[in-house]
């Protein structure tokens, strides 16, 4: 239904940009603008203003979809007011207010079928470099990138449906996108969507409560967690 949506508002292979945080909103929006036919350009909302204005310059993004809720949450209002200025801004909650019966009846339906057909060599994504070093430079990555990844992961590692994967790395950074979201969503997994890795009590406790099985991280997001967890937080873990 969204990805419907997206089609009527864009052109077929247009790269869209997406700033939206760690949750089921991004990866219903990341598989909906796939199934539209266009590129998801994954926007670093850390990067401020000037960065985020480069990042869309490069990758020809004339439309990004973000969360109005998010952007209070999250206090973006001055990025997005800047970012406003040359970008249209299109908030996924003026999205679902827009959907009508016959739209949800159609995704139905339909449900099964890509809108628009792609090739595993086609464009699917851009990430962006931090901009530590100039302005952020994007890598354009493939359908086919993307799966040979997650073959490689699943070749080296005994990760299966039965995992449950704790992502708290953040999509629009390339380890979150590939390890943390894609794979296990398509091999099948269980995938918790954190916004945060800095919430240091909160997240042993909900590993314990979502019985995860596999962690993605980083070594001071790990020692962060160690350092405020209970002994039996991290029981489920495996990886």
């Amino acid at each position: 239904i969204l990805g419907r949506k997206i089609a009527d508002m864009t052109e077929k292979g247009e790269c869209i940009g997406l700033m939206l945080p760690n949750a089921t909103g991004a990866a219903v929006t990341f598989f909906a603008a796939q199934s539209a036919g266009r590129v998801a350009a994954m926007l670093n909302y850390t990067a401020g203003a000037a960065n985020l204005r480069a990042a869309c310059t490069a990758a020809a993004v004339h439309k990004v979809l973000t969360s109005r809720t998010f952007i209070e949450r999250a206090k973006l209002e001055s990025i997005i007011a800047e970012l406003g200025k040359q970008i249209e801004i299109v908030y996924l909650e003026d999205v679902r207010a827009a959907i009508t019966t016959q739209d949800k009846v159609l995704g139905l339906l339909l449900s099964r079928r890509a809108i628009e057909k792609r090739d595993a060599s086609d464009p699917a994504v851009v990430l962006f470099t931090s901009g530590s070093e100039g302005a952020p430079k994007g890598v354009v990555l493939s359908h086919k990138n993307f799966n040979a990844n997650i073959a490689q992961i699943n070749a080296r590692f005994d990760i299966t449906p039965l995992d449950n994967v704790f992502n708290v790395l953040p999509v629009f950074h390339s380890f979150g996108l590939t390890g943390g979201m894609l794979l296990p969503m398509l091999s099948g997994m269980k995938c918790y969507l954190y916004p945060s890795p800095l919430h240091y009590r909160q997240i042993p406790e909900l590993i314990y409560a979502t019985n995860a099985t596999v962690l993605f991280g980083t070594d001071t997001f790990h020692n962060g967690y160690a350092r405020t967890a209970n002994a039996y937080d991290f029981r489920s873990l495996r990886y």
